[in-house]
């Protein structure tokens, strides 16, 4: 058994273990109870959500990719984002559509770089977009959530503006490499190197109009909670939502689990537990929002697969 393997059992048991120790602490009963008693059309609207943000996701995906002279379009880059989810499913690391993203964009690029730039940016920016979301909603309604959480949102939202704007200020960049050694030392890190060459190899423009893209599509991914939210009834504010799902979101980077799950469910008890929603009810959203996000999309994608894999053999065969 290589390392690699090693770290993915070690994934898959961690999330047992966390959903063991979270469910030892729900009363199930009740559990499946708020979810018998969901609202389906609310789940419905949920559900339409989530789909209808693939399609943004999508579009943010095809700005950057034209930007760098890669022209593929949208729908083939919405059949990609569903494989990617399918693939998810499949292996212990959130990131796992990610890699699958850039192997299924390489059949439309001679550059495989060009597909591990972009899904870089692609996911940087919607990340930094739904901080946005949660520093609006925190202006607009200060109080309404946990101290510590709004001071951590606002530490999140000041690290991606930082980072942002190192990673598109080439001057800057090399200025830092040039004199400051721990800077040097970081950024010679494979990972974190690409991120900046990634960045600064699209213009401007092209990173302000995927940004704006990205804020509808986290606009729908709160939205989306929400309604999961109501069809249980959480009874949590819209603001809650803007502000836990992003730092949600943060958390779920940490690869420490099987496709998020149990990181997902104990963050969701945690953060909105503090605003009076019952454990089970913070647990049930979030294993509907994974079968939701994940599962059924994931569905999508493996018939997408499978449909191109016939296809393929047909082609050879004929």
């Amino acid at each position: 058994m290589n390392k690699k393997q090693l770290i993915n059992i070690l994934k898959i048991v961690v999330s047992i273990g966390l959903l063991a120790f979270i469910f030892s602490n729900l009363d199930l009963k009740l559990l499946l109870n708020v979810i018998r008693q969901a609202n389906p059309w609310w789940l419905l609207a949920a559900l339409c959500t989530v789909l209808l943000g693939v399609f943004w996701r999508s579009l943010r995906w095809h700005i950057l990719l034209n930007a760098i002279g890669v022209r593929v379009p949208v729908l083939e880059l919405t059949a990609i984002y569903f494989i990617g989810f399918l693939f998810n499913n499949l292996l212990p690391s959130g990131l796992g559509g990610d890699a699958i993203r850039m192997m299924e964009l390489n059949r439309h690029s001679e550059h495989a770089s060009d597909a591990v730039t972009s899904v870089l940016v692609d996911r940087m920016i919607g990340l930094y977009g739904l901080q946005t979301l949660a520093i609006v909603a925190l202006l607009l309604d200060w109080g309404s959530v946990p101290v510590v959480v709004a001071y951590v949102t606002v530490l999140f939202f000041a690290g991606g503006l930082t980072i942002g704007f190192l990673l598109i200020n080439r001057p800057l960049y090399r200025w830092l490499r040039e004199h400051i050694g721990l800077f040097r030392w970081a950024t010679d890190i494979k990972f974190v190197g690409s991120l900046f060459n990634s960045f600064q190899s699209y213009p401007l423009p092209a990173i302000g109009r995927a940004y704006l893209v990205s804020l509808v599509f986290n606009v729908g991914l709160i939205l989306t909670n929400l309604f999961i939210g109501l069809a249980l009834g959480a009874g949590a504010k819209l603001t809650h939502y803007a502000v836990f799902i992003p730092i949600t979101s943060m958390v779920l980077l940490i690869p420490i689990s099987f496709a998020g799950l149990g990181v997902r469910e104990e963050t969701y008890r945690q953060l909105f537990g503090q605003v009076g929603v019952p454990a089970e009810v913070a647990v049930s959203m979030s294993l509907l929002y994974y079968v939701f996000g994940n599962i059924c999309t994931g569905i999508i994608g493996g018939i997408i697969y499978l449909t191109r894999s016939t296809r393929e053999i047909v082609s050879e065969r004929s």
